[in-house]
């Protein structure tokens, strides 16, 4: 009988160890990454249903069984954002995009949520590759707009603004930011007319009168501002900065007794209003109520106000 070779090979124990260990490792890896898209599915589920703190313990396992799981950074970082804390939901974000460069809703959750903090750097640092990403977003435009504005870049605001306005001429917030734009560039006109363009489209949100108001006081139309304050009042009769901006044109026209009055109620709604305790004091100061008026110039001082030292040693003399 002839004899049949076969040519089976048999792994030598040492192969078939790192073979098995390969595989443990595989599965082990399978595993993980099984168990924490359960951990974010559950996440999800509880940040739906407003329980923030089980959304990110959920998270936080997912991502300790996958420490390269984008999107349960992200959105780790919008459940800390909506619990307040800030610091750690932009660290999530920063996380998410340097695992992918791409994710443009990271950018701009982060570019939102610095421009709400008042750190339009940062948030132009994020919304500039927001709007890269997402070129036809309307509201990264908006956003980076405001970054923009505060940070004096008053041309390049405006175009994001108008570009907003061009998609959509019912944005209120395009208007009044375009507006106030136009404010710093000196450009009155075409201020009032984007601020009137916001009030006819919201007459109850008191911003529009209070910005048109403003540009009125620049250019001496003190009548008018005092009309734009007044409807503000009236359309919000808890609005401090009406009641302080109105104070502000009262004054310019000598209505000291009406400016200190507005001074006075600005206070009331806001104590920590250091500007109004400062302008109501150089207003007491002024109709012959010295100590009263120091009193409250020393008060914006002791509030942060550095204008108010100034004040304090041209009209008191301390």
């Amino acid at each position: 009988m002839n004899s049949v070779q076969q040519n089976n090979y048999f792994p030598t124990n040492s192969v078939m160890k790192s073979i098995l260990l390969i595989l443990a490792l595989s599965i082990g890896n399978l595993v993980n990454a099984q168990d924490a898209a359960s951990f974010f599915k559950t996440a999800i589920g509880k940040a739906q249903a407003g329980d923030m703190p089980g959304a990110i313990a959920d998270f936080d396992n997912a991502i300790k069984l996958d420490p390269s799981y984008t999107d349960a950074y992200y959105w780790r970082g919008v459940a800390k954002a909506a619990v307040g804390n800030v610091n750690a939901a932009l660290a999530d974000f920063e996380k998410t995009t340097s695992l992918d460069p791409g994710h443009a809703d990271a950018y701009l959750t982060a570019g939102n949520l610095y421009n709400q903090e008042g750190n339009p750097k940062a948030a132009l640092a994020n919304l500039n590759p927001a709007v890269k990403l997402l070129p036809n977003n309307m509201d990264a435009l908006l956003n980076r707009g405001k970054a923009q504005t505060n940070l004096g870049m008053h041309e390049a605001a405006i175009k994001d603004y108008t570009t907003v306005l061009a998609a959509d001429r019912g944005s209120y917030d395009a208007y009044i930011n375009r507006g106030v734009s136009y404010r710093q560039l000196q450009n009155f006109d075409k201020a009032i007319e984007d601020f009137t363009s916001a009030i006819n489209r919201d007459k109850m949100n008191p911003d529009g009168y209070i910005n048109r108001g403003i540009v009125y006081r620049m250019k001496e139309d003190f009548e008018y501002a005092i009309a734009d304050y007044t409807q503000a009042i009236v359309v919000d009769p808890n609005s401090s900065d009406a009641f302080y901006n109105r104070g502000i044109a009262y004054s310019k026209r000598d209505q000291h007794q009406d400016a200190i009055r507005d001074f006075s109620k600005a206070i009331s709604i806001n104590p920590k209003d250091a500007d109004s305790y400062m302008n109501r004091g150089i207003e007491k100061v002024i109709i012959g109520k010295k100590e009263d008026g120091c009193a409250d110039i020393v008060q914006a001082s002791n509030l942060g106000l550095a204008l108010a030292i100034e004040q304090r040693n041209k009209f008191c003399g301390f």
